[in-house]
Formats: structure tokens, C-alpha cells, sequence
């Protein structure tokens, strides 16, 4: 829309002043235009035709122009609606009031060409500009949203893929429309299945991507070093694999907190390698515990880095839990983190629940519970593996 072809509606108890405003409108290039005698024809008018910009008189009969401008407002047609207030010299205050309530600007009595000119101009102009950013910001939510709905689509939501021995549960609460959180799990070969999950440095679409490069490389790794090789890979070995690749072509600098480990029912172990991540919680007997261990630095950061190996007893009836570090730091409207302490607690309280979902929907049940109404500020991500009974 040119600010020429503008919908101006003229409001004026005066005949005499609506007649002069539609002259020099029309001098001015404005040719659609429309008129009201009172408040009440005014918010009418507005309400049916939705014109662009409306020149509103403060003192008129029935309905006076605060009181159409506070219905305007009621009615949140600001945005698609300005308004422009006609007063005269000794109504400054009530100007002031009509600004501070969403009035775009005054013009005073009598009316300067000039200055009619001027301000017409410069509010269809910023109309025009707020109309165009908010048809690119729709279409930016559109477009994250979609990214959303990809970017979970790449995660595994099918959790009977890990064989008879072994009971997965992973969720993932994105704190933007798409977010850095990672995890991925499979069964590598009969009795053997992966798990990881990760966490990308930043937030945003930079972070999703670079999420989405290291899920699809730590998959491909890993099945690749088995073919190559004809052996499975220690969790080390693909996370220095997967280090080199991230490595390269990183000019945003960006990184990767990474837990790799793979769950073996002939050895009773759990192997992992871990880039910088949170210590993994095991659930056994009657408690959790966090396996305390030395952390690598995370990957993406230098090239050529060696990474260690851990294990623990990993038997019938065990279970698992992966996090991400948005659990526990999760606020409240308070600012009072969720905390390791209640999150090992959680996790305890779960041990009864039997299956990895059951154990999975209550921790986050509980981390969303401490939430509350609070914004949140980083994705939340869980991961529970749990070996069946024999």
C-alpha cells in the first residue's frame, strides 16, 4: 500500500473544519477519505471499515475523542489503525493524555499545510513499515515452527528399538522454537546399545544446526568404525571422531557438551567417554548416585584431542539417567535453581516406577512442576535406559 492510497477517516463536530481537511488532504494526494460528525459515527466507522489512519477531534458531542481512542484501544486495532488527535492550543494536557493511551501525534488548530503534510506522511509511513515488520516477523514464527517440529522429528521417539534386554525413555523441551539439546539411542548390534546426549554451546538456529551436523555424524560414526574396523568402537574413539569432524569449518566457534556410552548385557557394563557433560546418575538397588569421574573438555573446541574411557557395573535391573544440564539449573519464579540434590532425590523416588517412561515422565514432570510459570531460559533433556530383569 503506497501511504497515498491510505483509507483516512476525518472526525469533526465542525462541518466547516471536515470540509477544510478534505481540501487539503485532496491537495495533498489523499483521495480516500471519509468523515464523521461525532465519536459514536467514528468508532463505527472504524470498527466496520478499518481505515488507516484516523484525524480525531477531542471535544465532540456523545462521544468525545479520548474516550473513541480508548475504545480503539480496547479493541487492540492500534497496530492496524493510527490515529492522529485534532486539538486545539489550550487541550495540551489532553493531548498528552491521548499520546500516553496510543495516539500516533496531535495536529493543532488552525491546520498548517506544512505541518499537515509533515505528520500525515510520517505515521502512514511508520504504519507501513510496522505492517511489513510484522508480516516478516509471522513469517518467521511460521518458519521456526516448522524447524521446531523438524528439528524433533531427527530425534528417536521410537523406544522399542533397543532390543528385548533394555528399556529406553528420552524427552526434550526446547526453551526457544528450536534448540542446541541432543539425544540419540540404538541397538549397535544383538545385547549392545548406544545412548548420548548433548548439549550445544549458544541457542537458537546456529545451535539446531549444529546440533543436527553432530547427531547425524555420532550415528554414522559409530556404525562406519564398526564396518571399517570390524569391531565396536570405544566411546573414547567416537568421540575423538566426532571432535575432528565438528572441528572443522567451526568459525562460529561453537561446541558441544557430548555423554557417549554403550550398555553391554554380556559384560554387565556401561562404557562411556564424556566431553564436558554432566556425570551420568545410576539406579541401582535402592538409590541413585551420580558416577563422579574426570570430564574431557567438550568437542568442537581442538582438534586432536584424546578422550577417557569409564565403566561401571551395569546389570539386570539397573537403570540409567541422562541429562542435560537445564535440568538442574532449571529456575523457578523465584530464581531458585531445581538442583542436583532434588534431582537425585527425583530420581530415587522413581526407582519404584519399573519402566524407563514411567521414571522419564516423572522426573520431568517434577523439573516442569518447579518451573512453574517462570520463562525458560535452556532446553530440558532427559534420557533413561533401564535393563530388564532376566
Amino acid at each position: 500500500m503506497t501511504i497515498f492510497a491510505a483509507h483516512i477517516l476525518v472526525v469533526d463536530d465542525v462541518e466547516d473544519n471536515r470540509t477544510i481537511l478534505f481540501r487539503r488532504l485532496q491537495r495533498l494526494g489523499y483521495f480516500n477519505l471519509s468523515e464523521a460528525a461525532d465519536g459514536v459515527a467514528a468508532l463505527e466507522h472504524v470498527l466496520t471499515h478499518r481505515p488507516d489512519l484516523v484525524l480525531l477531534d477531542v471535544m465532540m458531542p456523545k462521544m468525545n475523542g479520548i474516550e473513541v481512542l480508548e475504545a480503539i484501544r480496547a479493541a487492540d486495532l492500534l497496530e492496524e489503525t493510527a490515529v492522529v488527535m485534532i486539538s486545539a492550543a489550550s487541550e495540551t494536557e489532553t493531548v498528552v493524555r491521548c499520546l500516553d493511551l496510543g495516539a500516533e501525534d496531535y495536529l493543532p488548530k488552525p491546520f498548517n499545510p506544512s505541518v499537515l503534510r509533515a505528520r500525515i506522511g510520517s505515521v502512514l509511513e511508520k504504519k507501513t513499515l510496522r505492517a511489513e515488520v510484522r508480516r516478516q516477523l509471522d513469517r518467521l514464527e511460521r518458519e521456526l515452527e516448522i524447524a521446531r517440529r523438524q528439528q524433533l522429528a531427527m530425534v528417536t521417539s521410537d523406544f522399542d528399538t533397543v532390543g528385548a534386554r533394555f528399556d529406553v525413555f528420552a524427552a526434550m523441551i526446547p526453551a526457544e522454537e528450536v534448540g542446541g539439546d541432543l539425544y540419540d539411542f540404538f541397538e549397535v548390534e544383538p545385547g549392545i546399545v548406544m545412548v548420548a546426549i548433548g548439549d550445544v554451546s549458544g541457542k537458537g538456529i546456529p545451535a539446531a544446526l549444529f546440533m543436527a551436523r553432530a547427531r547425524s555424524l555420532l550415528r554414522a560414526g559409530v556404525l562406519q568404525f564398526r564396518d571399517l574396523a570390524g569391531r565396536m568402537p570405544r566411546p573414547s574413539e567416537v568421540m575423538a571422531l566426532l571432535n575432528e569432524e565438528l572441528c572443522k569449518n567451526n568459525e562460529s566457534s561453537l561446541f558441544l557438551t557430548l555423554l557417549v556410552g554403550f550398555a553391554s548385557v554380556a559384560e554387565d557394563r556401561f562404557t562411556f567417554a564424556n566431553a564436558g557433560h554432566l556425570p551420568p546418575v545410576r539406579l541401582q538397588g535402592e538409590g541413585a548416585c551420580a558416577v563422579v569421574h574426570p570430564a574431557d573438555p567438550p568437542v568442537g573446541v581442538l582438534a586432536d584431542m584424546v578422550f577417557t574411557d569409564h565403566a561401571f557395573d551395569f546389570k539386570a535391573g539397573d537403570g540409567l539417567v541422562l541429562v542435560t544440564d537445564g535440568v538442574v539449573e532449571a529456575e523457578d519464579t523465584a530464581g531458585a535453581m531445581y538442583g542436583t540434590a532434588r534431582f537425585l532425590a527425583a530420581c530415587t523416588a522413581g526407582l519404584d516406577d519399573g519402566s524407563a517412561r514411567r521414571i522419564g515422565d516423572r522426573l520431568m514432570a517434577d523439573v516442569v512442576a518447579h518451573v512453574g510459570d517462570a520463562k525458560a531460559f535452556d532446553d530440558l533433556t532427559l534420557l533413561v535406559l533401564c535393563r530388564r530383569p532376566s
